[in-house]
């Protein structure tokens, strides 16, 4: 791959991705050497909680989405790495962990791997340029990166580039025709902290999938009205007696609010729980690498660079278990590093790209129950072990489990039975969660 006896990579983000490929890249040191970049001073990324919003002390947005109280999404045991089972935070009462379970966890694995050696910390990539020879495997990566205490910029060449930056930190914010005229407070979830900053007031949630629904049931304690807008069909699951489901909003006249379905209501603080941007303000126009409404374009199985297949972009899919995929992907991508996948001419995965179907490019990155096949495919190609079933069938059941009790889920207990395989989630009575529509779901998919 290049002149040096080692393959140089780079990996850019020390959060959960970039830990998982500093892993993965020390237990072959005989072929790789790498540096881990991370412009914080610490692991971790989104995951690190702090109750500053707006910009770090370096001008910088700040990164994590974290807010106080926030629990994972999934269960403990869906959110190990599956080669480290050891997160914490069974307090008998929740099934999903607190966010400061969640950084231990990662601190705790960068531990137990020794991976803090190959992490600088502090430094911003602020150029990628590859430097292509004969052959799309000549490839060198010009990378440009600043130390933030002292402002050196250095410039160093790589074989390979990591991309593993995350993309829950740029709030995407719908345009609302009138927002200049609100008077109340307006902010993304992304700055979203304490709950308690709302007290007494009228709260409009906008978004009704997962941060909209925990964030309107956290502020309904201290509210005294929380609208949840949004466009899909009524949720149908028990949500806050002052909590309210309404349509979106079409547009804003000072603190009155105008909905798609003509209705009118009256807010004292509007939050966007709207989703997040994918970016890559540090890739040069010559990576070939293009992001039109969120779809990241041109890879191959959602993680290789086409036109230069020795960088990836770790972690793009949602709807998915994060640190499972990846566990995978980071695997598959190494292969292909070393020969053992042989990844099919440009033109013939440009092709294949070019057959796929693409309802919208926005949810193009959407998984869910294609994840399975996903994982099964990447291990067989790249000859590794994969994942084993009790994720598919703990997470087909919990979606199921979320879906109706969006609001309780997190109180229920997740239990894998004698097979290994199998899970079920208790009530907090020791009684089973409706079997038979679990079973339905991963038949479904």
């Amino acid at each position: 791959m290049s002149q040096h006896t080692k393959t140089r990579v780079c990996v850019i983000g020390a959060g959960a991705s970039g830990l998982c490929a500093a892993k993965f890249l020390s237990l072959d040191p005989d072929f790789f050497e790498f540096t881990v970049f991370e412009r914080n001073n610490t692991i971790g990324g989104t995951w690190v909680y702090t109750d500053d919003t707006g910009n770090d002390e370096y001008g910088l947005p700040i990164h994590t989405s974290m807010y106080k109280n926030l629990r994972t999404n999934v269960p403990r045991e869906l959110m190990n790495f599956p080669d480290y089972e050891k997160l914490g935070g069974d307090d008998g009462i929740h099934c999903c962990v607190t966010h400061e379970d969640m950084l231990k966890y990662l601190n705790d694995y960068t531990d137990f791997f020794d991976l803090r050696k190959f992490i600088q910390f502090n430094t911003i990539v602020e150029r990628i340029i590859p430097e292509t020879g004969a052959g799309d495997s000549a490839t060198t990566w010009n990378v440009s990166v600043k130390n933030l205490k002292n402002n050196e910029v250095s410039k160093l060449k790589f074989d390979a580039v990591m991309v593993c930056n995350g993309h829950y930190a740029v709030p995407y914010i719908p345009a609302i025709p009138g927002i200049e005229t609100f008077p109340g407070k307006v902010l993304h979830s992304h700055s979203y902290r304490r709950p308690e900053e709302f007290s007494g007031q009228r709260v409009t949630v906008l978004g009704g999938y997962v941060s909209g629904i925990d964030i309107s049931s956290e502020i309904s304690r201290y509210t005294s009205e929380v609208y949840l807008s949004h466009n899909k069909n009524e949720l149908k699951c028990e949500l806050p007696s002052n909590v309210k489901q309404v349509s979106g909003v079409q547009k804003i006249d000072g603190n009155k609010l105008v909905l798609n379905d003509g209705a009118t209501i009256i807010a004292d603080s509007l939050i966007y729980c709207t989703g997040y941007l994918y970016t890559y303000p540090f890739l040069d126009g010559s990576c070939n690498i293009v992001v039109d409404d969120n779809h990241v374009t041109p890879l191959y199985k959602h993680l290789i660079n086409i036109h230069h297949p020795t960088m990836c972009f770790i972690g793009l899919a949602n709807t998915v278990l994060p640190f499972l995929f990846f566990h995978v992907q980071v695997q598959y991508f190494l292969s292909s590093l070393k020969g053992v996948v042989k990844l099919p001419p440009r033109d013939v995965m440009l092709e294949q790209l070019k057959s796929e179907v693409i309802p919208k490019k926005k949810d193009y990155h959407k998984f869910d129950c294609k994840q399975w096949a996903y994982y099964k495919e990447l291990s067989r190609e790249g000859q590794f072990e994969p994942p084993a079933n009790y994720y598919k069938n703990g997470f087909e059941a919990w979606k199921i489990l979320r879906g109706q009790f969006p609001v309780n889920s997190k109180y229920f207990k997740f239990v894998l039975l004698e097979d290994g395989e199998s899970v079920k989630y208790l009530k907090q009575d020791g009684s089973d969660f409706l079997d038979s529509e679990m079973k339905k779901c991963v038949f479904q998919c």
